[in-house]
């Protein structure tokens, strides 16, 4: 099985307990008196991170030239949720550059506008975080950025963030700044699902990339006789079969986030490094 990619070097910057029941007139003030208090702090709490978009059901596109048939299954429960990162945390920022393609998420290229984030090795999971967005509010203002890389040094709650993103929320002269962050739900606009076979890919070991699907990813499966075969997740982000491969292909591909969005794309071929792209999306 060819060997993960290596990370290159990347230039940096620098581096609840219940309320007692009111017994007595005086005793119901003081506990509205309290709640008003707290929603005002809740306020202030979530005017720092823009709200992100509401729930929305997968929608049915076109089959796609170049994959073949795509549909869409309906919404099922959330899968393989991240806790930690739907949370508002609170941290810090630093800037760099990626010095080629798409950081240790195997993206060919950098997202359009450039603006992108490497997590710390506890954040970015191992890969489960790959493709999804994060909403990152700073002293200058908000910018959604998409995970394409880990930051190795990093401690968790240290975002590594593109210059051009941290120049949206901070003045990069400073070369840190305190930020707060979260995960961004069902993100848009969405592409269309794209695919690409990893080099050394034949018959007998398939590795998969996917792209441009919005939120993290929960799993990725192969049709084969009649039933569902999860690929297992690299931490350089392809969804691999092996022991045995998936056969010569061309392959029915399930693709589900963790939101539950849920899609079918039909005849991905077994074409070393190249684009596959779908017309359909996952929401």
């Amino acid at each position: 099985m060819p060997p993960a990619p290596s990370l290159s070097p990347r230039p940096r910057a620098l581096a609840a307990n219940r309320a007692p029941t009111a017994r007595s007139p005086f005793a119901a003030l003081s506990v509205l008196a309290a709640l008003s208090v707290l929603s005002v702090f809740s306020a202030l709490a979530a005017a720092l991170v823009p709200a992100v978009p509401a729930d929305a059901s997968a929608s049915t596109e076109a089959a796609p030239a170049a994959t073949g048939t795509a549909v869409t299954t309906p919404r099922t429960a959330a899968a393989a949720a991240l806790p930690d990162l739907r949370r508002t945390t609170s941290g810090t920022a630093t800037f760099y550059a990626l010095r080629s393609g798409g950081g240790n998420c195997s993206y060919p290229a950098p997202p359009a506008g450039g603006l992108y984030v490497a997590l710390s090795p506890a954040e970015y999971a191992k890969g489960a975080r790959c493709g999804g967005y994060l909403t990152v509010a700073g002293p200058k203002g908000t910018v959604r950025v998409k995970i394409v890389d880990q930051c190795p040094p990093c401690r968790t709650g240290q975002l590594d963030l593109s210059r051009a993103a941290f120049a949206r929320i901070a003045d990069p002269a400073r070369g840190t700044a305190a930020v707060r962050y979260r995960l961004a739900a069902d993100p848009r606009p969405i592409g269309r699902l794209a695919f690409r076979v990893k080099e050394g890919s034949s018959q007998w070991w398939l590795a998969l990339l996917v792209m441009d699907h919005g939120n993290p990813l929960a799993s990725v499966e192969v049709g084969q006789g009649g039933r569902w075969r999860p690929l297992v997740r690299t931490e350089y982000n392809y969804w691999v079969a092996q022991d045995p491969g998936a056969g010569p292909g061309p392959f029915t591909i399930r693709v589900t986030d963790v939101r539950g969005h849920r899609v079918t794309v039909r005849k991905v071929r077994l074409s070393v490094g190249a684009l596959q792209r779908s017309r359909v999306r996952l929401y």
